[in-house]
């Protein structure tokens, strides 16, 4: 969806999208929009800078980073934004220097602002950096691979690290 923003009243202009699933190009190895994506938010304009002020909500599916079982954790974003036009004179693809006071506005092309974009970048800035099911999670056996939340496995633990042994028997000499 865009907003084409030579066609905006100048007053402030409130929008709920709803987005199934499969609706949005969300690609990510270990979460997945496991419900419709639901955004609202108000877009207000001063000439050609934008400022949005919003909320999206949805669920997501993971797998988990230590035990790989699949849950599902709703998803809730409020946030406040900025859009200038990208300056002129850019290409895509050029890097550009950016100062401080860049870091807090977005920049879209000046003739339209892409919804779908924005909506797909607050998902993708609000989910975790690591996936745990639980907080307790103890993941799956090194050596065997069992979950471990189920039970324990019948693995043999061994008190010390292999790759220390040589450390080990090193010591063992020095206190002969």
């Amino acid at each position: 969806m865009f907003i084409e923003i030579e066609d905006l009243d100048p007053e402030p202009l409130h929008v709920r999208q709803v987005y199934e699933p499969d609706g949005l190009p969300f690609r990510h190895d270990d979460a997945f929009l496991a419900a419709p994506v639901s955004a609202d938010f108000v877009l207000t304009h001063d000439e050609k800078e934008l400022h949005v002020e919003g909320r999206v909500e949805t669920a997501l599916r993971y797998v988990c980073s230590r035990c790989l079982g699949e849950y599902s954790r709703p998803l809730a974003s409020a946030f406040q934004l900025s859009y200038l036009p990208q300056p002129a004179g850019i290409g895509r693809d050029e890097e550009i220097e950016l100062r401080e006071e860049d870091l807090e506005v977005g920049f879209y092309d000046g003739v339209r602002l892409d919804v779908d974009l924005m909506v797909l970048e607050q998902i993708e800035l609000s989910i975790p950096m690591k996936f745990v099911c639980r907080h307790d999670c103890r993941g799956l056996c090194a050596s065997c691979g069992a979950n471990l939340n189920e039970g324990s496995c019948r693995c043999k633990t061994e008190s010390s690290d292999p790759r220390l042994a040589v450390l080990l028997e090193f010591r063992k000499k020095m206190d002969q």
